[in-house]
């Protein structure tokens, strides 16, 4: 006998996993967009009518939809739509790649970007000329802190020998003293502002592009991490308002608003009157933008984060991209104004730093908002105790922490071994919550999973890899809830929760996470996404 309230989707045979703990739930109800019941198959096919769509989860787990707390959505799926080298495994696939993209549009520029520093560690303009000598080339790698462009985009630039570097950026040259095509940091602007912006029609069709790709990993929510210029890339806040105004955005997001490198301490009250009004104007379209995003330092592997002892190649120990005085008066002031930071961290002074910032608005202020320190590969032991008593959430990439022979060169191997401690900055009683950084890194979350619950990806033959610092390991439960009901309660303000009467954001894997050994996490993917109650991914329709 049916109930009176027919759902609209029935899932049954799994296991609920709540967003917080694994539970011995097999079956969830959804009707209007909303989670009507929660239990076992029995009870919730009561609710199935003629036109209740069964979803069959084979044993695999039920979940809330992953919310991912730091990415790049918007311009990953531009990038998607123009000169992808993200999947390019060898030299050769790259440059072939890029040779198509020249062959295959008559665009001013070619631009896009992914490639990787395993296989250019030092990219030269040299090589583009030779594949497209008459128009300008910039492609970004895949961390998006380096531009590779040839001669024709230095000239257009007005990159030569004389050009100084700008703060906080490199202009890599050769022996004659000619730039080589290789900018890091603020130096890829030099060449960025002179591209063609890229279009709000084209940033909100990449937008769309990167929905549906996201569906298919089951992520069904997000934060922008940078709204406003940044590296040559266009302001994506207007995709983001025309997507939500014409219904074709209709994952759960929020953004964070751009704080300029550079800023100083007497900049930041004009600063903050025009974040308090670019909030109301976005809020008044339906977009949460309640949060501030700066970057304290650059990156370990372009020896720019900052550090407390030096890099191994040099004496330097980079550079904070924010100094300490204006950092504080930022994070001081933003807090006062009801923003939330977002700060993006890789070295192990740029978090000293930044603790300190947050310390100092929380004796100006009292509790104040929830801010997030994103990343952190390096973090003294003695900072890692701060994050909780200081109310300060982790936002981690997990996919980062494992081996990384790349960076051994830069800061060595005790210090690469010591990254990412997420078990005691969890320990200091910090909350937790999970991105992926894409296009930086892929935005799979069980990939991010795995090496959260492991410390190690699958090397060579599959095999398994030594992990980096065990120690560190998180709990499948512990990873699971930070990429769900952890995010989504940090950057969208709640969610994340298989609930009766919750907004029907689930994600359905192909088999229970909790019933296999963690090291076979890298294998679980997803088979159905469902976003507002309704099926918008599933594997089995190809």
């Amino acid at each position: 006998m049916t109930s009176t309230l027919a759902a609209d989707v029935c899932i049954i045979d799994g296991r609920v996993f709540d967003g917080k703990i694994g539970t011995s739930d097999t079956a969830i109800a959804v009707r209007g967009g909303r989670i009507l019941a929660i239990g076992s198959d029995a009870e919730i096919l009561a609710f199935a009518g003629p036109d209740t769509r069964i979803v069959d989860a084979a044993g695999g787990g039920i979940l809330p939809g992953f919310v991912d707390a730091h990415i790049h959505a918007a311009f990953a799926g531009v990038e998607r739509l123009s000169c992808d080298l993200t999947g390019a495994a060898s030299v050769e696939e790259t440059l072939a790649l890029v040779a198509r993209a020249a062959e295959t549009t008559d665009a001013e520029w070619i631009t896009g970007g992914g490639w990787s520093h395993e296989l250019f560690p030092h990219p030269t303009r040299q090589v583009l000329d030779t594949i497209v000598p008459d128009r300008p080339v910039a492609l970004s790698d895949a961390g998006h802190h380096t531009l590779w462009v040839n001669s024709r985009a230095l000239a257009l630039a007005g990159v030569d020998r004389d050009t100084p570097a700008p703060p906080n950026g490199h202009i890599h040259r050769d022996e004659h003293g000619d730039p080589t095509g290789y900018l890091n940091e603020t130096a890829a602007e030099l060449v960025g502002r002179v591209i063609p912006a890229t279009t709000d029609a084209e940033i909100a069709a990449g937008l769309r592009n990167a929905q549906e790709f996201l569906w298919t990993l089951g992520i069904t929510g997000w934060h922008e991490a940078i709204l406003g210029e940044y590296n040559g890339k266009a302001d994506c806040t207007e995709a983001y308002r025309a997507t939500i105004a014409d219904g074709t955005l209709r994952s759960r997001t929020s953004g964070a608003l751009w704080v300029p490198p550079g800023s100083t301490a007497s900049e930041v009250p004009t600063l903050i009157e025009r974040f308090i009004a670019l909030r109301a104007e976005n809020a008044a379209a339906g977009f949460d933008t309640s949060t501030a995003k700066a970057m304290v330092d650059g990156v370990p592997h372009g020896e720019t984060a900052a550090l407390l002892e030096p890099y191994c190649s040099h004496a330097g120990s980079g550079e904070l991209h924010i100094d300490a005085a204006a950092l504080e008066a930022l994070v001081v002031g933003l807090d006062a104004a009801g923003f939330a930071m977002h700060l993006h961290i890789m070295g192990d002074r740029g978090v000293r730093v930044a603790l300190a910032a947050v310390e100092a608005a929380r004796r100006a202020n009292g509790t104040g908002q929830r801010h997030h320190f994103a990343h952190l590969s390096m973090v003294h032991p003695d900072d890692a105790r701060r994050f909780g008593p200081l109310g300060i959430t982790a936002n981690i990439q997990g996919l980062w922490a494992s081996h990384d022979p790349a960076v051994v060169p830069m800061i060595g191997e005790a210090r690469m071994r010591a990254g990412y401690p997420f078990r005691s900055i969890a320990d200091s009683g910090a909350a937790l919550a999970m991105g992926s950084d894409w296009p930086v890194s892929p935005a799979d979350p069980w990939l991010a999973i795995h090496v959260a619950v492991n410390r190690s990806l699958p090397g060579p033959g599959g095999q398994p890899s030594e992990p980096l610092d065990a120690t560190q390991r998180l709990t499948l439960t512990e990873a699971l809830a930070a990429y769900t009901s952890g995010s989504a309660e940090l950057v969208l303000g709640d969610g994340g929760m298989l609930r009766i009467g919750a907004r029907a954001d689930i994600v359905v894997s192909t088999v229970d996470p909790f019933a296999i050994p963690s090291e076979a996490l890298i294998g679980v993917g997803t088979a159905v996404t469902i976003v507002a109650g309704e099926v918008v991914y599933s594997r089995s329709d190809g």
